[in-house]
């Protein structure tokens, strides 16, 4: 991909960028930061993955994704070049990404990892900041089954005299932060959470002189809109904005099926609580209810095991279920012996739930919750 991307003259070095990788809420920070700066009337290319509604969504301009008549316009261009370097579909993503954001004009580009940091697509970009969210125990197939060993591959994207930020908490991984940004001339940037929170159907806090308030009750989201916060800071010299921008583009951010209310009577929240940490996470905020039903399907390769341990901590009313994706998870498998019950066919469990007077919470898998979005949405 590099030697793709050398021969055709490097064009990711005309963008403005910002690299935003992690485990878990890289979506959401980036979503944060695009609001605002789009609040601050700046035009924004986002790159996101993987896409919750249409494969389009992962490449937009404020908001609006790619037509298809572009990607075919690119297709029709470039297909013989791209068969000729052998790029993946996340490689030719990248590509079209980069190239439609020029030809667009944007002022910025957000460009979230795909998967790691150091072997990732995304890192052929010249960013002017690097960030990290967090490191969880995910995808150790491929990155490795520590934290400092997956530490490591995130900071992958970590470049020459550009600044590393994070949320990131854990020694062991900063230690590997400041060793990869020592090593490339680059220094690392630690935030602080918020200290009063809160919590309720909204959150609010207030954190260096603004009062934030989030239109999500997921605890989760204070780390990341935190972690926005600072990009913004960082890069406000470049990119002024109103302190009135930030606490709307805050307020106005929404990133579907992340504690995502979908129906009401009966409540139905999605939440793409798709690994380890993000189960941790979504049990956080999940707790403050009473009377839940949960439908939970997965990827076969998480630790599902500790993921329904969680959820029946928050109740014992569980259906596991199972979609069409290579890598699921079967029903069966996902049950194991606990005390669940199995429905293969989850349009029928999403059907039940509507019965429920309680809450319902459907989570696990990105891709089982991209089903379930359209489907709840078409009904």
């Amino acid at each position: 991909f590099k030697n793709f991307m050398y021969d055709f003259y490097d064009p990711q070095t005309k963008l403005t960028c910002v690299h935003i990788g992690g485990t878990n809420g890289k979506g959401s920070t980036t979503n944060y930061t695009k609001e605002v700066l789009k609040c601050a009337g700046y035009k924004v290319g986002t790159f996101t993955s993987p896409a919750l509604v249409n494969r389009l969504d992962i490449i937009r301009v404020n908001d609006k994704p790619i037509d298809e008549a572009t990607i075919v316009r690119y297709a029709n261009r470039y297909m013989d070049d791209w068969m000729a370097y052998e790029l993946s579909k996340f490689e030719i993503e990248v590509f079209i990404a980069v190239m439609y954001f020029i030809e667009q004009g944007v002022d910025i580009a957000l460009f979230e990892v795909g998967l790691g940091g150091t072997l990732d697509a995304t890192n052929i970009i010249s960013p002017i900041l690097t960030v990290n969210t967090n490191i969880g125990l995910d995808h150790i197939n491929f990155l490795g089954n520590t934290y400092a060993s997956i530490a490591r591959s995130k900071a992958g994207i970590i470049k020459r005299g550009i600044p590393y930020m994070t949320a990131e908490r854990r020694p062991e991984c900063l230690d590997v932060f400041y060793e990869e940004a020592h090593k490339h001339h680059s220094y690392v940037i630690e935030i602080r959470k918020p200290k009063r929170v809160y919590y309720g159907a909204s959150i609010s806090y207030d954190y260096h002189g603004y009062h934030i308030s989030l239109s999500t009750s997921a605890h989760y989201q204070v780390t990341n809109s935190a972690l926005a916060i600072n990009i913004l800071e960082y890069i406000r010299k470049e990119f002024p904005f109103k302190d009135a921008d930030l606490e709307k583009g805050m307020h106005d951010a929404v990133w579907e099926g992340r504690f995502e209310t979908i129906h009401q009577n009966p409540l139905i929240i999605l939440d793409g609580a798709h690994n380890r940490e993000g189960m941790d996470a979504f049990f956080e905020s999940a707790r403050d209810f009473s009377d839940i039903k949960i439908i939970f399907s997965a990827l076969g390769d998480k630790d599902t095991h500790h993921m329904l341990e969680t959820l029946l901590s928050l109740s014992k009313d569980i259906t596991v279920t199972q979609f069409d994706h290579p890598r699921r998870a079967t029903a069966k498998a996902l049950a194991e012996d606990f005390p669940v019950k199995i429905d293969e066919d989850w349009k029928h469990a999403v059907d039940e739930a509507y019965s429920h007077k309680g809450v319902v919470f459907i989570t696990g898998s990105l891709y089982f919750i991209s089903k379930v979005r359209q489907y709840i949405l078409s009904k």
